[in-house]
């Protein structure tokens, strides 16, 4: 195949970092490579000709156009392809761009550029369209000292005409921060704005790259009062309206300015309905003032839109796997359960390694009930879940008993051999209750002979050890675990004191690393002696830790004399990781009874509820007992005043089970979410 008849054209200064990336994206794809250098001292000419580029040697005069087309001037093909050595072609192919230069009616191309934004390994970007590829005419020339462009000089030919390639796009790594720290672009940007606005001040285009500048530098009260008045000034046809659109609304909202922010979404909405990332960023202002019906709406318009970032300036996700997990949230706030997963399981789809969607869904998969259906999700897109993702959703596997779930995530070959190991091992000795013999942690141990130092596995061993009442090795583990642990020294002692004080020998589950990966090491602490008299008020960190330890071993006693001996201020079972609450209601039903019990007393003793998501977890708690909730008139007073539709719907549902206890058989009990309730009611902040 032929090697497309382009010149590639560009200007360079000390660009030996990024060169060799460009030059290599477009090898095969252009017949000849033109630089101009602006006085690089690096080895960036060195490398330029060893891709056999033509080098020339021009004065920097702070106007970035003038550069370019000293470039142009040089070139001698049919077409002309403008790259910044910071940029990269993504993966073009010689025939695609081949058929598109025989294009007779086309003088140009629009270009997808990515703009990776943030730290390098975020991989978040923004969007947006640029004229670099064009015909070799005299009359195509750049414009502008800085935000140079070319499309306006093809507009300005007789049937000048420009398309768009969605097949080239380009990757821009200049704006991700190491670059901009190392480059101070900002200040240089600053100032050849400031000084070309000096020669014309009434510049549209300098005002919006001015007005940009102070934006993406979060300076959102400065960028508005450039960005505002030229929603009026800025002609209809420019490709750059839309975007003015967006940077204005959301910097007015930034700055608080939310009715002239609300005008301006409106204003821009009617001239682009489909802007995706204008919907989604209007509905978010909204959502945070307390509506659901018009983010609603607006979110599945933009949904229904998709990737629109062939027409506007858009970032990652918008219209497809990030507006998708803003509609889910929208649609849980809403009660619309089934939809809120269906739209995290789509973004999920659109990206499979999507965090955010995944922290929404797995929760409220385990909390419904749903592990098959996780289950079969995960299978689907193991080979692509980040090895950090499946950090997080083990311990939640381990905390909901969801075994099932569990053995697929074990199976994943990006886990460390190390968290594999453990994985063999916990499913097989946590998930059989009736197992109470200590040595059956021998396997446990075993993987000790690795490193003894392996706190995940201490932990585990310490909540077995709690399991099965084995005073000795409880306390054995305990002092490993002491020094990265302090926290749990405490939560030991209180164990204990049921039993008849002394150094007690009753700790409780597997052990978590909090930042939710069982295979991360935990970082130190200061050493804390395990003895009664240096014990150190319980805290919540240690009381989470232990919760989640000795509920996933199953070690229910020490975990309800836990409970039992801690004031409820403290110990809000809310407050723990949301899959916990599955793994208690997957606990035996004496255990159940007697946290129903427990919590009832509580009540009881501090005066009353302590807040709508505890009693919604005690009603869902007591209703798998087969129990009514208590609930006194007063405390049902509160939830009602909460304003909360969980509560609201919680405590509609209690009066139908009053009813049918008070009139067996006229009145069928039916069922409710109880656990999705306690989500809704979190999420409502109650």
């Amino acid at each position: 195949m032929s090697i497309p008849d382009v010149s590639l054209c560009m200007i360079v200064k000390n660009e030996a970092q990024h060169l060799e990336r460009c030059l290599a994206s477009v090898a095969g794809l252009v017949s000849e490579i033109i630089i101009a250098d602006t006085g690089s001292s690096d080895n960036s000419m060195e490398m330029a000709l060893s891709f056999g580029a033509q080098v020339i040697e021009i004065p920097w005069e702070g106007d970035f156009a003038k550069a370019r087309n000293r470039t142009l001037r040089q070139s001698s093909c049919s077409w002309v392809l403008v790259l910044d050595a910071d940029e990269a072609a993504g993966g073009w192919r010689a025939d695609v761009l081949n058929e598109l230069l025989s294009a007779e009616q086309v003088d140009g191309y629009f270009l997808p550029f990515i703009h990776y934004v943030g730290e390098a390994d975020s991989g978040d970007y923004v969007t947006d369209n640029v004229c670099r590829l064009f015909r070799n005419d005299e009359r195509i020339v750049f414009q502008g000292s800085i935000h140079e462009e070319a499309a306006s000089s093809i507009w300005a030919l007789p049937d000048g005409k420009i398309a768009y390639a969605a097949a080239l796009p380009v990757r821009h790594y200049g704006y991700l921060d190491e670059e901009l720290r190392a480059k101070n672009k900002t200040a240089r940007n600053l100032e050849l704005i400031q000084t070309a606005l000096q020669h014309d001040p009434e510049s549209i285009p300098l005002q919006y790259a001015l007005g940009t500048e102070h934006y993406q530098q979060g300076a959102y009260e400065t960028a508005a009062g450039l960005l505002l008045p030229l929603l009026k000034t800025a002609p209809a046809g420019s490709g750059y309206l839309a975007d003015i659109y967006m940077k204005t609304a959301y910097a007015l909202q930034a700055c608080g300015r939310t009715k002239e922010a609300k005008a301006a979404y409106e204003a821009g909405l009617r001239l682009f309905p489909d802007f995706t990332d204008l919907l989604e960023s209007y509905a978010v202002l909204l959502l945070e003032e307390g509506e659901l019906q018009k983010p609603y709406h607006l979110l599945k318009i933009a949904l229904q839109s998709g990737d629109t970032a062939q027409k506007y300036p858009s970032s990652s996700g918008s219209g497809t796997s990030r507006t998708c997990v803003v509609m889910g949230q929208v649609c849980e706030r809403l009660l619309r359960y089934e939809e809120a997963a269906d739209c995290w399981e789509q973004a999920i789809g659109y990206d499979a390694g999507c965090a955010a969607a995944w922290a929404e869904l797995v929760p409220l998969c385990l909390l419904a009930g749903e592990e098959q259906h996780l289950t079969a999700l995960t299978r689907q897109t193991l080979q692509a879940m980040p090895s950090e993702l499946l950090g997080r959703c083990i311990p939640a596997a381990l905390n909901a008993h969801a075994w099932e779930w569990l053995q697929v995530l074990a199976a994943a070959p990006q886990l460390p051999a190390s968290v594999q190991a453990i994985l063999r091992v916990l499913p097989e000795l946590f998930r059989h209750t009736q197992i109470l013999d200590a040595a059956a942690a021998a396997p446990l141990e075993r993987l000790l002979r690795a490193g003894p130092e392996q706190p995940w596995v201490h932990g585990y061993l310490w909540a077995w050890a709690c399991r099965t009442g084995d005073v000795a090795a409880a306390g054995k583990w305990l002092a490993r675990l002491a020094p990265l642990r302090p926290g749990l020294a405490a939560v030991h002692h209180r164990i204990g004191l049921e039993s008849g004080g002394g150094d007690p020998a009753w700790p409780q589950q597997s052990h978590t690393d909090p930042s939710g990966d069982p295979a991360a090491k935990l970082p130190g602490h200061a050493d804390h002696p395990a003895g009664a008299a240096a014990i150190q008020p319980i805290s919540f960190p240690g009381l989470s830790y232990a919760a989640q330890l000795l509920l996933q071993a199953g070690a229910w006693g020490s975990l309800l004399t836990l409970y039992r001996n801690t004031s409820p201020s403290l110990f809000q079972w809310c407050r723990l990781p949301q899959p916990l609450l599955r793994g208690l209601l997957q606990a035996p039903a004496p255990f159940r009874e007697q946290w129903c019990s427990i919590y009832s007393s509580h009540a009881q003793q501090y005066g009353g509820i302590l807040c709508s998501a505890e009693w919604l977890l005690y009603a869902a708690v007591a209703d798998s007992c087969g129990r009514v909730p208590q609930l006194d008139p007063a405390a049902g007073k509160a939830l009602q005043q909460s304003g909360s539709a969980a509560a609201a719907l919680g405590l509609s549902y209690h009066k139908l089970l009053l009813a049918a206890e008070a009139f067996p058989g006229k009145n069928p009990r039916g069922s409710i979410p109880w656990l999705l309730l306690v989500r809704s009611a979190l999420r409502d902040g109650l």
